[in-house]
């Protein structure tokens, strides 16, 4: 149960957690990592591009943001902190693979550090440092962004007006507490918003930039200043900002408001609004624990963002327990429950392998960069709806009949399973990323070679959570006892065999 709650609240369990989570509790466990500082990106990524290798140009180092994931990942103590953090960049989605950013690699880190200094905090804080983060800014398009020009026809970008709508707090559909569709008297689902209120919320991202080297504008329109400055919030350039009374969501911002005032009035209204406490808890539920929560489920963690039980609203951490201590996390599913779990995504997949095993780096420095042969790498999701959407449901299936969604299937096409199997065969044998880079040694489970059984209980304790089925055990028997005892390196390839075959198991693929 230990490593079953780790795969949820880490990336991946370890001999060393399992044996944490046992003697702490789940809530326990919960609140050590509450205690525990935050490791920085930036000091990695910082340390890489002026000691290690000087000279190097920026847009070299996006890939060292990526080392710098995978060393917190798989050795980094605040696990829960990291954890949610990558869980929270798949929804306020900055991506270097835009060529807007990917030359900015210590705005992106800074960003990926942001995440992690609000993962404990306040949602409406995190929410305001989203939106007057330079990487967001440029991302999607509301840096420098100008006011309306009534004579010259033009009007303020809309593009994070609408997608700080959709995307980060109250959704298309107006919800439930439970977060299941409000209906008209016709049935119909009713929108949260229209046109006009992205019109009128596009006002009040107008006018903010980088930190002026100055007193004049020079620096609203300025593409690239220095990097200390990409990292410092957004400010205001009044003289850019609309001055129009801005309407949005029911609200009116009268007219003659300066930018600050605006964008309080506007946060706070989007933090207020009753769609974001079930939209954003299921956000969450989905990234972290199963792709199908009940809406009872959806319910009590949204109670729980709604007032963590001090009478405070958007508390990260009371938000964090709800989800992870609820009954529908920490029980096993009910014998034919075909709601529960989620398909593990790639990343995590090659996280569980490593943390499990022991993953050492050559280099010190975890360069397992890009991993496109499994269709996912960090921070690099193809657009702002990042790798999948939350809804996405596989054409045809009998997902789509039963009312279900499976988001990680979108990226796994018939070849990523192959693409997969393949790769991972690499991985076990021998190693990942430059150079192979990383790898595992199999020490442990090679001493237990010797005993099919024994070696199958160990990695099916840290993979899968005690839940290899009778069949899939006996497939992974039969294959260790097909290396005889007395063939060249047998330990070894025994040990090979039964880590592959159980990464390959369904009962590691889908988490539940």
């Amino acid at each position: 149960m230990a490593s079953r709650f780790l795969g949820f609240s880490s990336f991946g369990a370890t001999d060393a957690s399992i044996a944490d989570v046992v003697s702490r509790g789940y809530r326990g466990w919960l609140d050590h990592q509450f205690t525990l500082p935050q490791v920085m990106h930036l000091t990695h990524v910082d340390r890489w591009m002026f000691q290690i290798e000087p000279g190097k140009r920026p847009w070299e180092y996006a890939r060292n943001l990526q080392d710098s994931f995978y060393m917190q990942a798989l050795r980094g103590p605040d696990q829960l902190r990291q954890r949610v953090v990558y869980a929270m960049s798949q929804i306020f989605v900055v991506s270097m693979t835009s060529n807007n950013v990917i030359d900015r690699s210590r705005c992106h880190t800074s960003f990926m550090d942001m995440l992690g200094r609000n993962a404990f905090g306040n949602f409406r804080t995190l929410l305001e440092d989203v939106s007057t983060h330079g990487m967001m800014g440029v991302y999607l398009s509301h840096r420098a962004n100008p006011k309306e020009d009534p004579v010259g026809g033009t009007s303020p970008d809309e593009n994070y007006a609408r997608e700080v709508m959709q995307l980060f707090t109250i959704g298309l559909l107006q919800l439930n507490p439970d977060g299941t569709p409000r209906r008209d008297s016709a049935g119909n689902t009713i929108p949260t918003y229209d046109n006009a209120d992205v019109s009128g919320l596009a006002k009040v991202f107008t006018g903010w930039s980088w930190v002026p080297r100055d007193s004049s504008s020079y620096r609203f329109t300025e593409n690239f200043p220095p990097s200390d400055i990409q990292i410092q919030p957004m400010v205001p350039y009044e003289q850019h900002h609309s001055l129009s009374a801005k309407s949005f969501l029911g609200v009116t911002i009268p007219a003659g408001t300066t930018a600050r005032p605006s964008l309080r009035i506007a946060l706070d209204t989007l933090f207020n609004h009753p769609n974001t406490a079930p939209f954003v808890s299921r956000l969450l539920i989905q990234r972290l624990v199963t792709s199908n929560p009940s809406p009872a489920y959806v319910r009590r963690v949204a109670a729980a963002f709604a007032n963590n039980g001090a009478g405070v609203r958007g508390d990260m951490r009371a938000l964090i327990r709800a989800i992870l201590l609820d009954d529908e996390a920490i029980l096993p599913p009910r014998s034919g429950d075909g709601r529960h779990g989620k398909v593990r995504e790639p990343v995590l997949r090659l996280t569980a392998w490593a943390r499990a095993f022991n993953a050492s780096s050559n280099s010190n420095e975890f360069r397992i960069r890009t991993t496109n042969q499994i269709g996912q790498s960090p921070m690099r999701a193809p657009s702002v709806f990042n790798f999948y959407r939350p809804g996405f449901v596989p054409p045809g299936s009998t997902i789509a009949t039963q009312g279900l969604v499976a988001p990680e299937l979108q990226i796994n096409t018939e070849s990523q399973v192959t693409s997969y199997i393949n790769f991972m065969k690499d991985v076990v044998e021998d190693g990942v990323g430059d150079n192979d880079d990383v790898s595992c040694s199999l020490v442990a489970e090679q001493a237990l070679a010797g005993n099919p059984d024994a070696l199958i209980d160990r990695v099916d304790l840290l993979l899968t959570g005690q839940r290899l089925s009778t069949a899939t055990r006996s497939a992974i028997r039969t294959a260790i006892l097909s290396v005889p005892t007395t063939a060249t390196n047998a330990n070894r390839t025994r040990a090979r065999i039964a880590v592959l075959l159980a990464l390959c198991s369904p009962e590691f693929l889908v988490q539940v």
